[in-house]
């Protein structure tokens, strides 16, 4: 059997800069087993994107940096590789769900002899962006696009709980429509979460019975409008995280889905976030491709 060839795209200020050391020493680590690693910086958004286009003839393409690097890698392949991750971002939530060690040696051993599982993947019919974990249009998403269009350098968790602190004064929850596969919700939305996964980030846990390769999402649909419908759903999350209960909160709704489709009912630009990263405005028509991603796992 021909050696393992990986291209590692690797995002040099994921970490504060640990990305790129841990990327060299997963390298090193690769070649000792017998692969061919090769690994190449992004310099600027999109590269991961166009980086992994570039990837043909690899076995795999792993994203070093957190789930938003992994996504444009995602979103990049033209089939063939298998998606890995190397990570070292903010949340990481794709390594949590797949359990992915956080040492060069056992990395290096997932991507030299890992085995290969399949996913559930999110695609807007809208733009065409996939995505792995979850996508959503409400207050989380506004944090998002408000964080990113403000930041410079790494992103620390820190600077989410603070930029959610401060955003949440001047909020105004949208006016959303919901459709899920094919039938109208009655009345409107507030805040929608489209999950393949339980987790969310950090200590959050939104849609505890998503799963990824069920070939269908679990949406969160909350209805109330006011700033402490907001809070008392991400004291909903952390409560479910830590403790396992499942709180049930009036105006929240939980459903099985395979398309949800959403759209501003007033007309205003409601920002939309796709595994922890801005995704541009509504309309979103979200469809799942049940096992249509090969990962490399444990």
């Amino acid at each position: 059997m021909p050696p393992r060839r990986i291209r590692i795209i690797a995002n040099p200020v994921s970490g504060r800069g640990k990305g790129l050391r841990l990327a060299r020493d997963v390298a090193e680590r690769l070649r000792a087993r017998g692969a061919e690693p090769e690994i190449v910086e992004t310099r600027a958004a999109g590269d991961a994107k166009r980086l992994a286009g570039e990837a043909d003839g690899a076995h795999a393409v792993a994203g070093v940096g957190g789930d938003g690097t992994v996504n444009e890698v995602l979103n990049g392949l033209r089939g063939g590789p298998a998606v890995a991750m190397i990570p070292s971002g903010t949340a990481n939530v794709l390594a949590k769900e797949l359990g992915l060690p956080r040492d060069a040696d056992g990395l290096a051993r997932v991507l030299a002899e890992g085995r290969e599982v399949t996913w559930d993947v999110g695609v807007d019919a809208v733009t065409g962006r996939k995505f792995l974990l979850f996508a959503s249009a409400g207050y989380d998403a506004h944090v998002v696009h408000v964080f990113h269009a403000a930041r410079s350098g790494p992103i620390q968790m820190w600077q989410y709980v603070l930029w959610g602190l401060k955003s949440i004064l001047d909020y105004r929850p949208p006016r959303l429509r919901v459709e899920l596969d094919g039938v109208a919700l009655p009345g409107e939305a507030s805040w929608v979460v489209v999950s393949n996964v339980a987790s969310y980030g950090g200590p959050l846990v939104f849609t505890p019975r998503a799963k990824p390769t069920d070939g269908a999402f679990e949406v969160l649909v909350q209805r109330g409008n006011r700033l402490r419908d907001v809070v008392r759903m991400f004291w909903r999350a952390l409560v479910g995280s830590l403790t396992g209960i499942d709180l049930e909160l009036g105006g929240v709704t939980f459903h099985s889905a395979k398309r949800v489709t959403l759209a501003s009912i007033d007309g205003a630009a409601v920002p939309v976030q796709m595994d922890g990263d801005p995704a541009g405005t509504l309309p979103a028509d979200f469809e799942v491709k049940p096992s249509s991603a090969r990962l490399l796992a444990p």
